[in-house]
């Protein structure tokens, strides 16, 4: 059976009695349970719905009873100021205000207080006062102030009708110089925001600037552009214009005046021919009285002091033309002020240029300026960035070609140092060299420290007096100089010219820009310096070798011949990787050594041929041995010549003898050594056969003598005789040779040659000078045996390898 609704059951007799099952009924049940629980829901909603209704109307009654007291009270009021009196009262005064009102005096102290208004406002805007909101900017300020200028310079007309008492006048013409001053004061401000060449975000304060001057001079658009292009010329004017005794100009000068050049042209383009104008009409909208931000400012009081103005005050809008500019004329100007500015850009860029002697502050200023074009010259529409960019690269590049050349140049300054050196010489003073194991010195370097210290030892190892280390230190100066070039070439090469500001660069202008800027400038500048380092250490080399010329024939040759070695070798060991380089000085060498080479081995020579060769007494001939009898060491005269060298080549600078300078000296003492040798043995020889032949005679005679001598004397005097008989036979003798004397002289001189011989080593033409000099004592020596001979070199090789330690300098 289908089911029934719940609400058509009269009774629960009729639920019971009817046919319904148990769960029929529980169903039942529970639906009137859900429809009383709604249905007392909706109750209690009316009931509350009710009772709001209710509070309302009681409010509504108890504000119409305090409506009705209000009103009552304000009857009551006009009531009591309607009367007679009180009307009669009004009408008196109102009388009298309008009587003084018409009087001229009144209005002209309120247009005075006006005029005194706007120029203190006025004042009070420019220092960033006057109860402006936060959010004016600095141009609202610059129209706001120009806004009252104007309406001030009205006020100051309409005391020009002359009915104005003399106190107000005077008053008037204080007022107009305040009113001057704070016109001039504006357009300094003015010049002043135009001058900065900020960002997009700065735009509208430039804009509204512009609007200014034609406030104040009624000027139109084209006059607001011309005067915005001449601020613009004159500040990058003023970024390079340095007086007598001020500061230099710097990186940032040029950056400044770059800035203000791209800027201009951006924002240019950006405010016309459009913005400029529509903010020039804005301002003619309606007159000035009307406008919002005069009327906002309290101290004005335009709505009471207006009223005593005139119309031409009241109705005053600014006469301004805004629309004498189109697009084709503001071309025109920004292609010519384009033009001039970049002018005075490159001059002033030179100029700045100029004064860098820095290789990589130049770089510095180039980086800048390249990128600060690249990344906003691009911008800007209808000119080309190309050739702006291949400008500023002709400027830089000629002064960075210009200062490159200037500082190879002075490698002159070396040769002049050593000519300076040369003229001052003062042999034991210019040529004085510090022993590297005196302790004066040493003390006060290593106070300071290591690093001082250990350059005091390798000053003194390699010879580097004051005289050395003067040009010495000219040349490591220079060429950290030098060097400080390089790197910045290098540095050329690796840098990057993407736009990083502007991504849609197409890849070839990128790659263009690259070849120019990271290729064929460093390429330029590297070829300069490579050409310019030839040319230079040509030209130095030529310089040393004029002055070598003219001193090696001088007194001190020796001593200026280990000078300029010094200074050759410390230059060679700092050269540049050029072929043009690689032999430099190195024609004067073989001469500096030979010079170097005389001085050691002549005076060594000297005093070994006068004090060594000419000694006719065989000391070791006892020490002799083998079969014949030849010596196995040295004569005490050859062992004190080679001490004697070596300590003199010690004393002038172990530094000095490489393996050219010890083969020069070893040319100079086997030439040398020869022709000492063969002038004593040819003195040996003529003795010795002259001795053979008057031996006999003398002999025979000096022994008769002696005998009638010795029996005139007493026998307490016998050995005075004795004595002066054997002192006579020295004397005798003295000049005398005898054949074996000479045959034991010459072996020991053949020794002494091979011992030498073993000193010389692989040095050919020493070599052959001393074995010419070996075969000719040879001769003398009466060894027939060759084998004698191989013996005696055979012992001198052995010896020399035993003492070539002791003479290090020469082995």
């Amino acid at each position: 059976m289908g089911s029934r609704d719940p609400s058509t059951y009269e009774s629960s007799e009729e639920i019971f009695s009817s046919t319904l099952t148990l769960p029929q009924i529980r169903s039942l049940h529970k639906s009137l349970h859900v429809q009383i629980d709604e249905k007392s829901s909706r109750l209690r909603t009316q009931v509350g719905g009710s009772y709001r209704e209710l509070l309302g109307t009681a409010d509504a009654i108890v504000q119409m009873r305090r409506d009705n007291d209000e009103v009552q009270h304000v009857l009551g009021t006009m009531g009591g100021r309607c009367g007679r009196t009180v009307v009669t009262s009004k009408a008196t005064s109102l009388k009298t205000f309008t009587a003084k009102q018409e009087h001229p005096s009144a209005s002209a102290a309120t247009r005075l207080r006006l005029l005194e208004a706007c120029a203190l406002v006025s004042e009070r805007i420019l220092k960033g006062g006057s109860g402006l909101g936060d959010g004016t900017t600095k141009g609202d300020r610059l129209v706001l102030a120009a806004k009252i200028l104007a309406l001030s310079r009205l006020v100051v007309k309409s005391f020009s009708d002359g009915t104005a008492t003399p106190d107000i006048r005077s008053s008037v013409e204080v007022s107009k110089k305040t009113l001057d001053a704070l016109r001039r004061r504006l357009r300094r401000r003015v010049e002043r925001i135009l001058e900065k060449p900020g960002d997009d975000s700065q735009r509208p304060d430039i804009l509204k600037a512009l609007c200014v001057p034609s406030l104040t001079s009624s000027s139109g658009a084209k006059d607001a552009l011309r005067f915005f292009l001449e601020t613009r010329k004159n500040a990058m004017t003023r970024a390079f214009d340095v007086e007598d005794g001020e500061r230099s100009r710097t990186l940032e000068n040029a950056m400044h005046a770059l800035r203000l050049y791209t800027r201009t042209l951006l924002d240019v383009q950006a405010i016309l021919p459009t913005k400029l104008p529509e903010a020039l009409s804005n301002l003619k909208k309606h007159p000035l009285v009307e406008d919002e931000a005069l009327q906002g400012i309290e101290h004005l009081r335009l709505d009471i002091y207006g009223r005593w103005c005139s119309e031409e005050f009241q109705y005053f809008t600014p006469f301004i033309r805004h629309d004498d500019l189109d697009g084709k004329q503001a071309r025109e100007m920004l292609s010519s002020w384009a033009e001039d500015g970049s002018q005075c850009l490159l001059e002033g860029l030179k100029q700045t240029l100029e004064e860098m002697t820095d290789y990589k502050h130049i770089m510095e200023l180039r980086t800048k300026v390249l990128q600060l074009w690249i990344r906003d010259g691009g911008k800007a529409k209808g000119l080309d960035p190309q050739e702006m960019q291949d400008d500023l690269r002709r400027v830089i590049n000629g002064r960075m070609l210009t200062v490159l050349e200037s500082k190879v140049s002075k490698l002159r300054l070396i040769g002049s140092e050593v000519d300076a050196t040369l003229s001052e010489w003062q042999a034991g003073i210019s040529d004085k060299q510090e022993e590297l194991w005196d302790q004066v010195g040493y003390d006060e370097a290593l106070a300071i420290g290591a690093a001082p210290f250990l350059q005091q030892v390798v000053s003194r190892l390699y010879g580097r007096n004051n005289a050395v280390s003067k040009a010495v230190h000219s040349y490591m100066s220079w060429y950290k100089v030098i060097d400080d070039i390089k790197d910045v070439v290098d540095a050329l090469k690796k840098q990057r010219w993407d736009n990083d500001y502007d991504e849609v660069e197409d890849e070839e202008t990128i790659e263009a820009r690259q070849q120019v800027l990271g290729k064929e400038d460093p390429k330029q500048l590297q070829n300069k310096l490579d050409s310019a380092l030839d040319k230079t250490y040509k030209e130095l080399e030529a310089h040393l070798t004029e002055l070598w010329d003219k001193e090696k024939n001088g007194q001190h040759s020796s001593g200026v011949a280990t000078y300029f070695l010094r200074i050759i070798r410390d230059i060679r060991s700092r050269l540049p990787s050029r072929p043009a380089t690689e032999k430099f000085g190195l024609g004067m060498v073989p001469s500096l050594h030979a010079k170097v080479a005389e001085g050691v081995a002549d005076a060594a020579i000297k005093d070994f041929a006068s004090s060594g060769l000419s000694v006719r007494v065989v000391n070791g001939k006892p020490l002799w041995d083998g079969e014949p009898s030849v010596p196995n060491q040295p004569s005490p005269e050859l062992f004190g010549f080679l001490h004697s060298l070596t300590t003199t080549m010690s004393e002038l600078g172990v530094d000095l003898w490489t393996a050219g300078a010890v083969k020069a000296l070893k040319q100079r003492l086997g030439d040398g050594l020869r022709v000492a040798w063969a002038k004593e043995l040819d003195s040996v020889t003529i003795k010795s056969s002259q001795g053979k032949k008057e031996g006999d005679d003398k002999s025979s005679k000096k022994k008769k003598g002696r005998k009638a001598k010795a029996k005139e004397e007493d026998a307490e005097e016998a050995d005075e005789p004795e004595g002066g008989a054997v002192d006579d036979e020295k004397a005798d003798t003295e000049d005398e040779v005898s054949p074996e004397l000479v045959k034991d002289l010459c072996t020991q001189w053949l020794f002494d040659i091979c011992v030498l011989q073993n000193c010389v080593g692989s040095e050919e033409v020493a070599g052959k000078s001393l074995a010419a000099a070996a075969e000719q004592v040879y001769k003398h020596t009466g060894i027939a045996d060759e084998s004698a001979r191989k013996r005696v070199a055979k012992q001198a090789g052995e010896f020399w390898q035993r003492i070539s330690l002791l003479f290090g300098l020469l082995a």
